[in-house]
């Protein structure tokens, strides 16, 4: 049972027109926001580097009035405590009474409290002498680290090395309970006596935290600030790789601040691998304490720029611009399509078909011009195909004419020799049988008969033969009753009927020749089978006109040959069908007719 053909889905040709100017206006809207945003990244990096060298001056401004505040502070504390007559007797005295010693603790405590100490309130004071006196200045706090143990910090011997100077050093811990667990920035001076002995050190300590509170607002995440003190040793920072000894960021960091130290200010820029870093480097005012800023410029400039961000909206912009434009090219390029889809189908249509006429004026011309081609060409077809077919209707008028005299003289002889013999029955039914194949084959100029009608035009041409050479050879039919009526071409299978009798049993063999005719889907398959003496493979496709066949007999009906009548259906039914024939010496030979069931 046949089905409906399904419909099948449409496939994108990269190749067709609509597509090329599709992809070529994408390339193009690409390429041009592509370079327009490579140089406006390009142009607004370098802006942006030079506003942020600017902002980062006046960012490390502020950070130096604060730190300047600070510093000025603990000089300040140090200094007047240091140097205060109360202080140093505390430190330097031996053993008192206790009204005395209480007389001293007590203007100690007040010359200690008349200090800047108490705009800090985070800020720790420690005092220890060499006579074994202490003091701490926050009365709820203790110090955990023996004397001994204070006396071998860095800080401490910076001191003693250099009396009456002020060292500060960063400490991963405190020694107090207060800031035993966090990072610290120790401030010690050593004090005198008043003589050049030492009397004992003051160390002040704040957390670093505070430090840091001074900068990190400024901070945007991919930079950071490093401070030095007066030795180029770290005393606060926000990334723990610059305080790793050894590291090679800190070292070329460092180098940079020994340059920077001939300048109040210093800047500089660096390439490394395809990134560009930023070094900013400030001293403080009248200190030799450093603040140093490390950049990586275009990771700063993608994040303040919005790059990702800027990017998916230039996408989402351009896909909006897009979907007009092709929009616009589909509209401009249908009429195109239309046409080329309409010329591909011509060969199914028979040049029937035609456009419509729309589009710009280019393809409307185009258009007008195609339609008038199809309809000058369908005009030229119609034509020759009437020429051919009334060609091919002289043709076979003609060869419907093409009987050999010599064949009528000679069945006419056998049936005067039939009367002569008394046969008069027998002379009639010849006779009968000539009048009906000279009535089906020259007086009905009708191309196509029924099948029934070309049974009764064999049974009287082998009527005919066998009055004339006898019944040696016998004939069959073996048709379907549904194929009775089916129309094939007038003479289609007589040549192989005659081609069997005359060809296939030679010196008087005796044999048999059946016709058979079935039906197979919408195909009709006709089948003519003889058991005679058969002939080689190279052969068979020799057999095709009267005469080429071994004997080139000369009493054939018609010169109707086997390749005639194989072009002829090839010509009325196209190149599937036609004539094929098997044959093997000695075992007969099969013709095979093939045309459309009609």
């Amino acid at each position: 049972m046949e089905t409906a053909e399904q419909p099948k889905m449409k496939q994108i040709h990269l190749n067709s027109l609509f597509w090329k100017l599709a992809l070529s206006v994408l390339a193009g809207m690409i390429l041009l926001s592509a370079s327009l945003s490579w140089l406006n990244i390009r142009t607004s990096g370098q802006i942006f580097s030079e506003m942020f060298s600017a902002s980062q001056r006046k960012i490390f401004g502020q950070i130096d009035e604060r730190f300047y505040q600070l510093y000025l502070n603990l000089a300040e504390i140090a200094n007047t405590v240091a140097d205060d007559p109360a202080v140093q007797a505390y430190l330097a005295a031996e053993e008192m009474d206790g009204v005395k010693g209480q007389q001293q603790t007590w203007q100690m405590q007040s010359h200690i409290r008349r200090t800047n100490i108490r705009l800090h309130p985070n800020m720790t004071l420690f005092l220890a002498g060499a006579n074994g006196r202490s003091y701490l200045y926050s009365h709820g706090d203790i110090v955990r680290v023996p004397f001994a143990e204070l006396m071998e910090y860095p800080v401490t011997k910076k001191a003693r090395e250099h009396p009456g100077q002020i060292f500060c050093k960063y400490m991963e811990y405190g020694f107090t309970d207060t800031m035993k667990n966090v990072p610290v920035i120790a401030v010690c001076r050593a004090i005198s006596d008043g003589s050049s002995d030492t009397a004992g050190y003051l160390w002040l300590m704040i957390k670093e935290s505070e430090i840091r509170a001074f900068y990190n607002c400024f901070l945007t995440g991919i930079s950071d600030i490093v401070v030095f003190n007066q030795e180029g040793e770290v005393i606060s920072t926000n990334n723990p790789r610059y305080r790793k000894r050894g590291d090679q960021e800190l070292s070329r960091l460092l180098e940079v601040v020994a340059k920077a130290r001939e300048n109040r200010v210093y800047s500089a820029k660096e390439v490394r691998n395809g990134e560009t870093v930023c070094y900013l480097v400030q001293q403080f005012t009248n200190s030799d304490f450093v603040i140093a800023g490390v950049v990586n410029a275009r990771q700063t400039f993608y994040e303040a720029y919005g790059l990702y961000r800027n990017i998916l909206m230039a996408v989402l912009a351009a896909g909006c611009v897009m979907v007009p434009v092709f929009i616009l090219v589909r509209r401009q390029t249908r009429p195109v399509c239309r046409l080329v889809h309409s010329m591909r189908e011509q060969k199914q249509l028979h040049f029937t078909g035609s456009v419509p006429v729309e589009g710009t004026d280019e393809i409307r011309e185009l258009s007008r011009t195609y339609n008038e081609m199809i309809h000058d060409l369908n005009l030229y077809i119609r034509k020759v195909v009437e020429t051919e077919q009334a060609k091919r209707t002289a043709e076979l008028h003609a060869l419907q004419m093409q009987i050999h005299p010599h064949y009528i003289y000679n069945t006419l002889a056998g049936i005067k020799w039939l009367i002569l013999q008394g046969d008069a029955k027998q002379s009639a039914a010849v006779l009968d049988a000539l009048i009906g194949l000279l009535r089906s084959t020259v007086s009905n100029t009708d191309a196509f008969i029924t099948i029934r009608q070309e049974e009764q035009n064999l049974r009287n041409y082998i009527q005919v033969i066998q009055a004339r050479y006898g019944n040696k050879i016998q004939a069959g039919f073996y048709i379907q009753p549904e194929c009775m009526e089916a129309k094939i071409p007038k003479l289609a299978l007589q040549p192989f009927v005659e081609n069997a009798f005359f060809h296939a049993f030679p010196n008087g063999r005796r044999g048999t020749v059946n016709i058979l005719v079935r039906r197979m889907g919408r195909r009709l398959l006709i089948e003519i089978e003889d058991d005679g003496i058969g002939m080689k493979k190279d052969c068979a496709g020799c057999v095709c006109t009267d005469g080429e066949a071994k004997g080139n007999h000369k009493e054939h009906f018609t010169g109707i040959g086997i390749r005639n009548v194989d072009e002829r259906l090839k010509i009325l039914y196209g190149p599937e069908y036609g004539v094929a024939m098997d044959s093997k010496p000695g075992r007969g030979t099969t013709v095979r007719v093939e045309i459309p069931y009609e």
